[in-house]
């Protein structure tokens, strides 16, 4: 498997994951024309695409499904809550598939497990993929992690998780005050402390790579993100495991295994 951040951040969201000749986009959070070129900048041909998975409804996770799904044909997987919510504002899909929140199905030959995770939106999801022995999880858009969470993000080989504020800058940032509470509140974002205590409990020797994800461009920096993450991480770091960030703004870093 290899999975290539196309875009992370608070402005769009979305990652290819491939295998074995199949690939799927987790999120399209960008115009249809912007996600066109990543994922070709990504060694990618959109036409090949099996299917969009939509973790929920925020803007910068399903801006470009709609036209994405038009153009190039391609299938749209979300749960019947995130459909309602997204529906009007996506218009009109190739083909529209829905899965059940923790319940594992089977996709383009991948098994993907989508569970819940604590958001401000309906019904959001994190997706755990394998396709053989390799095992992936992504994680983001969660205020807190939950024993689900947890139990979920063990035991893969390459993770993707949120990393999304310094709490300091966002409590001197200059955000509304009632912003701030929302994106640190348990329905809100993980801080850099909160996914290095994630990380903390999670890191088995299987774990190869570690990408930090959703990071604010307004509270937070990759070097403060990755400089807390590393603190949990110092013997997985020792034994040549990567920890590398998600660009807002650049495709990659792909990461095969």
């Amino acid at each position: 498997m290899r999975i290539t951040p196309l875009a992370s951040g608070s402005s769009g969201n979305s990652f290819l994951v491939e295998g074995n000749g199949c690939a799927v986009l987790v999120d399209a959070g960008l115009s249809a024309k912007q996600l066109t070129k990543r994922i070709e900048t990504a060694g990618a041909d959109p036409e090949s695409l099996s299917g969009i998975l939509v973790s929920h409804g925020h803007s910068d996770h399903v801006k470009g499904v709609g036209v994405l799904s038009r153009r190039f044909r391609i299938p749209v997987l979300a749960n019947r809550r995130t459909w309602e919510a997204i529906q009007q504002g996506v218009g009109k899909v190739h083909s529209l598939e829905f899965f059940e929140t923790g319940r594992v199905f089977e996709f383009a030959g991948f098994r993907v497990h989508p569970f819940s995770v604590p958001h401000d939106c309906a019904d959001p999801v994190g997706f755990r993929i394998s396709r053989g022995t390799a095992r992936l999880g992504i994680a983001t858009d969660l205020g807190t992690a939950t024993g689900l969470v947890l139990s979920l993000l063990t035991d893969l080989q390459v993770l993707v998780l949120e990393s999304n504020h310094d709490p300091r800058m966002l409590r001197d940032g200059p955000y509304p005050w009632e912003l701030k509470q929302r994106v640190k509140g348990r329905l809100g974002h993980l801080s850099n402390n909160d996914t290095a205590q994630v990380l903390q409990r999670i890191v088995t020797d299987e774990l190869q790579a570690v990408i930090l994800a959703h990071m604010s461009q307004t509270n937070n920096t990759s070097e403060l993100a990755l400089n807390c993450a590393a603190s949990s991480l110092t013997e997985f770091l020792d034994s040549k495991g990567t920890l590398c960030c998600a660009s807002q703004d650049e495709v990659g870093p792909t990461i095969e295994w």
